[in-house]
């Protein structure tokens, strides 16, 4: 099912998702590839997940959010959104990884785990209007996973 079966050009096709999603990975391996500690660099790649989740890009969230919808019926959806959610995970479970190595994040925090649920985490931010942020915003939530994975979290 495409835009042109319906006339309308504004239906949402898989392919936005995976081109606007590789945008936001992109940006994701950019700021893990950085020379900044493994702390910095979780910091800021949950900021930057959870602002494309939470604010900013309306289209943005809405495509994601229709991606969702749709990838129960439709497999180009679900692939699309499977392959988003893994590349994020993965962006951060690799920075996980990096600071237990380092000694910078305790040992026994499971990284494959703990970087699902931060992806669980982003992704419930859709569910809110962009101007609510719910009931934690998104900045109280990168400190405390942050809390939860430094050896010596700084409050």
């Amino acid at each position: 099912m495409n835009g042109g079966e319906h006339g309308d050009a504004a239906i949402p096709q898989a392919s936005g998702i995976e081109e606007r999603g590789l945008a936001l990975v992109k940006e994701l391996a950019r700021v893990g590839r950085g020379a900044d500690p493994p702390a910095v660099k979780l910091e800021g790649v949950l900021e930057i997940l959870f602002g494309a989740f939470s604010g900013g890009d309306e289209p943005f969230r809405r495509l994601l959010l229709e991606g969702w919808i749709r990838g129960r019926q439709e497999k180009a959806f679900r692939l699309a959104m499977a392959w988003l959610r893994e590349q994020m995970r993965l962006c951060v479970e690799e920075i996980l990884a990096e600071g237990i190595t380092a000694g910078a994040f305790r040992a026994d925090v499971d990284p494959s785990a703990l970087a699902a649920v931060c992806v669980g985490a982003a992704e419930g931010y859709l569910l809110q209007s962009r101007d609510e942020e719910g009931t934690v915003p998104p900045g109280q939530l990168v400190r405390a996973i942050l809390g939860l994975v430094t050896r010596n979290p700084q409050r």
